[in-house]
């Protein structure tokens, strides 16, 4: 449970969020060359973990960082144990989570709207829907068009087995050789996605260098930080939001033309109710305080990964530097997070939190019959071989 009063967004079933990098370090003591021995006994406990029915999710910022690996070998390889460990399980997008957490904070703060915004579900299936916030599982199609697998078993099992492939395959990504016919065919373009981060990058750079010519007090740098934050990142989300409910922001909050100050201090606290938004902004904050730091690509992807982890997640293992300005703003004891620093100590936090008797072990995250104990399916050759059509156990489609 959360240590204030704030909304807990924990998700009722144990839920882990590990960085990339931890991903990568268990990918190599999955393939026998472990960076420290520590490692072998972390993949085991992992495994153990999500086998029991704990969830370790992938957000959209593990899809774009497993995207840049340009080696295919590496990135299949990764991919295979995140797809296996995960089940291919996803935070729902960002658009999504947002809207609530803000809904929210207007219905705290504002009494609009009148009735406390519904939680939506957290946990999924799939990159869909941790892009766009909507599950789109494969369907099995023969010539009389979509065949309904609900009356056999089999072609159950099999769909799901093909939807697990799919998910692995997108989080790999597509081999050299095929990246052509991609772009030829498909429209395949993933630098698009990373034009749209590098103006998002330079939004922060800029500021930094004006910070270096002007610097500001830490209480004022936070306050322009938030104000930043919300009109840069979310303005779209609170402008709909206010349509919406009929809102009139500047006399919500008292603002008063005359006197540049007025309404400060409850726009301040309105954004501070929205978990992601203050968890966002204290890391800048603290970033922004030392504006020689370059800023980079990753330290955008690591905040809005970690702005969603902490609050919905028990245990989060991010990478060093932001573990240590995570502590700095005190995020994950206001969220009830577990912050572990270390990938040797994630053990013991497992053990700890598969211990809890207040967790239910059971996801409803993933399509029916799903078995949290059953492999993953990243073989090709296994749906061939076990495609009911050739078995004789169903009907060809």
């Amino acid at each position: 449970m959360a240590t204030d009063s704030f909304l807990d967004l924990h998700e009722p079933t144990p839920t882990v969020y590990l960085d990339q990098w931890v991903w990568i370090r268990l990918a190599r003591a999955a393939n026998g060359s472990p960076r420290e021995a520590s490692d072998v006994e972390a993949l085991a406990a992992v495994r153990d973990a999500s086998a029991a029915g704990v969830v370790f999710p992938l957000s959209h910022t593990h899809y774009f960082e497993t995207s840049k690996i340009t080696d295919p070998r590496q990135r299949f390889d990764l991919a295979r144990i995140m797809a296996s460990v995960s089940h291919g399980r996803t935070l729902r997008s960002r658009q999504v989570l947002m809207r609530h957490q803000v809904l929210h904070a207007m219905y705290e703060c504002f009494g609009r709207p009148t009735f406390r915004p519904k939680r939506p579900q957290v946990l999924g299936f799939g990159a869909m829907w941790a892009v766009t916030g909507e599950h789109a599982p494969l369907a099995l199609y023969g010539p009389a068009g979509r065949i309904n697998v609900d009356a056999s078993p089999e072609l159950q099992s099999w769909l799901r087995q093909a939807n697990q492939y799919a998910e692995f395959q997108v989080l790999a990504g597509p081999r050299d050789e095929e990246i052509s016919e991609l772009r030829a065919k498909y429209g395949y373009q993933p630098e698009t996605a990373l034009q749209s981060a590098r103006s998002r990058l330079e939004w922060e750079s800029t500021y930094s260098q004006l910070l270096a010519s002007d610097p500001v007090s830490r209480p004022e740098l936070r306050v322009r930080v938030q104000a930043r934050e919300m009109m840069h990142e979310h303005s779209q989300l609170l402008t709909e939001l206010l349509a919406e409910y009929r809102l009139d922001l500047h006399r919500a909050v008292g603002l008063n033309p005359t006197k540049p100050e007025s309404g400060r201090k409850k726009m301040v606290a309105f954004a501070d109710r929205i978990a992601s938004v203050r968890i966002a902004v204290d890391l800048k904050t603290e970033l922004f305080r030392n504006p020689a730091r370059p800023w980079k690509l990753s330290t955008l992807h690591d905040i809005d990964a970690l702005s969603l982890a902490v609050p919905y997640c028990h245990v989060v293992v991010p990478d060093a530097d932001m573990a240590d300005l995570l502590s700095r703003s005190d995020a994950g004891q206001r969220s009830g997070t577990r912050i572990v620093k270390q990938l040797r100590d994630l053990p013991s936090e497992l053990q700890t939190l598969r211990s809890r008797s207040d967790f239910e072990m059971t996801s409803t995250c993933v399509p029916d019959g799903y078995d949290p104990a059953a492999e993953f399916c990243t073989d090709m050759d296994l749906l061939h071989r076990t495609a009911p059509w050739k078995t004789g156990s169903a009907a060809s489609p």
